[in-house]
């Protein structure tokens, strides 16, 4: 006979999502039986363990200030520059020729290049010391979800079976979906890229690239500094991150579009660092020469996908990559993450006190999958013309623009609630859609500017696929136009230097956090 036992929330998965939710619930409401259910034992890897390093404001101030680990964060992780982005020029043999957009500084708002496994291992002790039940070396065997909550888990765990009831089960096993593909709501997107990545031990500084060129050094206003970016390298149908880790590695992944670069030509190291050489040979130079510092290289086919729902009335929630995933380009992951477990923990801790929480769990359910349409609308059909300059270069100004306004500035200023976001949603709506409106005009820019020049036509992108979204909003103010701007002129410079800064260190951090003590789980 299998041993059961209760609570008020079970966790699946014991990664971000899971272990940030279950210190969040913790917080809000210390009385909250919180048992998170985590394959992984013992502590995680450091550098060789997961990607979603790089944090933009929404996630930077979730993880800092919401789930409370600035201290950590500042003491053992590196602080980012900013987003960093290279357009092509040439053969991409010289870094300096190619037109970059990014700060000059490190921004205002601060903003992590976070090591995974150091970061998950704090989240762990921290999630133990306020009283989360963490149970390690679990394989859920079977989920059982029952109308109206008091669900029923069995997992294994050290070679016996084990039961577990819950009230809500929250589902943060990421891309193993387990709700998800257990109630068939999974929804495709027509966004269909694949990546690879590594770690590199060591790091590699691209200054280092430029260093016989004074002008291109003194455009930042101190040197070193370009590293500590989120670099994109871009190109026709890819492009290519750089991101350094506190843990003196780098990662390195290569995003391509199957239509132009086909998944077998980075599907192992070899072949990545081959294809490397054909469109990145800077990187791929500094690469080459050293192999063995390579940590690990993993890779993933089509790894965008959407969700029909993230919050049921019968007491379920998806959260992170258990419910969808866009892609990284704007490095949103800890953002959603962030957004959809400030949504749960109210719905969790108002469900616990008694409250009627039908309302409000509609609102965000709807809310949160029209904000993944927001986010997969600034990637969806856009690699085409990852490697044009002329539609790039604009449409990286609306996005950046984008990236610290409406639902962002709202969730730094802690306005993320429902009742405030009710009375904003009509400004929000009109956001989404005239965003909408706007990355269609680069698809079309970009195949009218494509078309109008010599050489072969670049691939069609697919069609959206027509049934396939969410339901929209019924409020009164429509949520997309089919209506689209037949113009747009904007002049953009060359050089064009992003944000502003104030006093900062005269370099990031190194961040050797200490040594990480032992965890004890159950």
């Amino acid at each position: 006979m299998l041993d059961r036992h209760s609570c008020d929330v079970a966790v699946l998965g014991g990664g971000l999502a899971g272990l940030t939710l279950a210190i969040q619930l913790r917080r809000a409401r210390p009385g909250t039986e919180v048992v998170v259910l985590d394959k992984r034992s013992g502590l995680a890897p450091e550098a060789a363990f997961k990607v979603g390093e790089s944090t933009v404001p929404t996630g930077a101030h979730y993880l800092a200030e919401v789930v409370g680990m600035k201290d950590h964060l500042d003491a053992c992780h590196l602080q980012k520059n900013g987003l960093r982005f290279f357009q092509p020029a040439g053969d991409n043999r010289d870094l300096t020729h190619r037109i970059e957009l990014g700060s000059v500084d490190f921004p205002v708002h601060v903003n992590y290049q976070i090591d995974r496994g150091r970061f998950e291992n704090e989240l762990t002790r921290t999630a133990l010391d306020l009283g989360a039940d963490l149970r390690q070396g679990c394989e859920v065997r079977e989920v059982e979800l029952r109308p109206g909550g008091g669900h029923s888990i069995t997992y294994a765990q050290g070679g016996r079976e084990h039961g577990l009831e819950a009230r809500w089960l929250v589902d943060a096993a990421g891309r193993a979906g387990v709700v998800k593909r257990r109630l068939g709501i999974g929804r495709e997107v027509a966004h269909t890229i694949n990546a690879s990545w590594f770690r590199l031990a060591g790091g590699i500084d691209l200054e280092e690239w430029g260093a016989d060129n004074p002008e291109w050094l003194s455009r930042m206003r101190r040197p070193g500094i370009r590293q500590f970016s989120t670099n994109h390298l871009m190109g026709d149908g890819y492009w290519v991150w750089l991101i350094p880790l506190g843990s003196d590695h780098i990662s390195i992944g290569i995003c391509a579009d199957p239509r132009l670069h086909p998944y077998q030509e980075i599907s192992d190291f070899d072949r990545a660092l081959d294809w490397l050489r054909r469109h990145e040979p800077q990187l791929a130079e500094a690469v080459a020469g050293r192999t063995g510092d390579v940590a690990d290289f993993l890779s993933v086919r089509d790894f965008a996908f959407g969700v029909e729902r993230v919050y049921s009335p019968d007491r379920w929630a998806l959260v992170g990559e258990a419910g969808a995933f866009a892609d990284a380009f704007y490095s949103p992951g800890s953002d959603l993450i962030g957004y959809g477990n400030t949504a749960t923990t109210d719905l969790v801790t108002r469900d616990l006190a008694g409250e009627d929480i039908a309302e409000r769990l509609d609102f965000y359910n709807d809310f949160h999958l029209r904000t993944f349409e927001f986010v997969l609308a600034k990637v969806e059909d856009h690699y085409p013309a990852f490697g044009n300059p002329v539609v790039m270069v604009p449409k990286l100004g609306w996005d950046r623009t984008l990236n610290h306004f409406g639902i962002v500035l709202l969730f730094v200023q802690n306005r993320f609630d429902h009742d405030f976001l009710r009375t904003v949603r009509p400004d929000l709506e009109k956001l989404y859609a005239l965003n909408d409106r706007v990355q269609q005009l680069f698809r079309d820019w970009n195949l009218l500017e494509r078309a109008a020049a010599p050489g072969p036509a670049p691939p069609t992108p697919p069609p959206r696929r027509s049934g396939t979204a969410p339901p929209r909003w019924s409020g009164s103010t429509p949520t997309r136009s089919s209506g689209r701007p037949s113009r747009a002129m904007w002049r953009w410079p060359r050089r064009w230097r992003w944000g502003s800064s104030t006093g900062r260190p005269a370099t990031s951090p190194t961040a050797r956090g200490p040594r990480c003590r032992s965890i004890r789980t159950r």
